[in-house]
């Protein structure tokens, strides 16, 4: 995963990861990921399923507290959304909700692959169907030692 320059600069600040990310959504791409969470979405990407809380558009949030250098996706909700269109997913961005995916060098943003294993994010099946739900029942950011 990697993280943008206004998130790093964010953890750097005194930030917390849990502050920056609660509240935002998983958007979810086919196509070729931006060369950086700097980068704009490039226009050969197609975003094809936002992820928030029980497909509302509600932020998702983490656990209040962090655990074995570990934070993990609230338990008590469903982290959901709908796909736009039958394609193959393969990388991510997890943003507050306004963000444009214009190029940024402020943004809050954590970039990741998407694969159904040895990616950032794991899901049991990368090929998405139009209106299909996806789920992301396991979310853990971890911070090494």
């Amino acid at each position: 995963m990697r993280l943008s320059t206004g998130l790093r600069n964010h953890l750097l600040s005194g930030g917390s990861l849990r502050s920056a990310l609660n509240e935002g959504v998983i958007r979810m791409y086919s196509g070729p990921a931006a060369a950086a969470p700097d980068a704009a979405v490039p226009g050969s990407a197609n975003m094809i399923c936002e992820v928030s809380v029980d497909s509302t558009g509600s932020g998702l949030t983490f656990e209040s507290a962090a655990a074995g250098g570990r934070l993990q996706k609230s338990p008590s909700e469903v982290w959901s959304g709908a796909s736009t269109a039958d394609q193959q997913v393969s990388w991510f961005r997890f943003v507050p909700q306004p963000d444009d995916g214009s190029q940024s060098t402020t943004a809050l943003r954590l970039q990741g692959t998407v694969a159904q294993v040895g990616a950032d994010l794991n899901m049991s099946n990368t090929l998405f169907a139009t209106g299909a739900t996806q789920t992301v029942d396991y979310f853990s950011l971890f911070q090494p030692e």
